[in-house]
């Protein structure tokens, strides 16, 4: 299956969606914030990133636009999620085709629907 990194600020959130990717097969690569995010997808190249938007250092949202800046890391899709309000959320998340976003608490269904839209076939 594919790499996918997850960067998430929350260990219980963090270690809940490592369980749900492993358990159908994908590697996980983790991160705690937005600056190793940007560090860890230069390194090992995934194939998706969930991503937490808020999370100390850099926002979620402002380390996808650093890894759409790099031609090695420009065009890895990203799954938002977050906590925050739809109107919040809008404000930050990017708007592009290869991005999508969904709220906590997570639902298992549309969270592994997301996934398996945004991973390259």
């Amino acid at each position: 299956m594919a790499l996918v990194l997850v960067a998430e600020d929350t260990p219980e959130v963090a270690a809940l969606i490592c369980d749900i990717l492993e358990s159908r097969g994908h590697q996980v690569a983790m991160a705690a914030d937005g600056v190793q995010m940007i560090e860890k997808a230069k390194s090992v190249g995934p194939k998706l990133i969930v991503s937490d938007i808020m999370m100390p250092g850099t926002y979620g949202s402002s380390a996808y636009k650093a890894l759409q800046d790099d031609p090695h890391t420009k065009g890895i899709p990203v799954l938002f999620l977050t906590g925050v309000s739809l109107d919040a959320a809008e404000k930050v998340v990017p708007k592009a085709p290869n991005v999508r976003l969904l709220f906590k608490p997570l639902d298992l269904g549309r969270f592994m629907a997301a996934v398996t839209e945004l991973l390259p076939k």
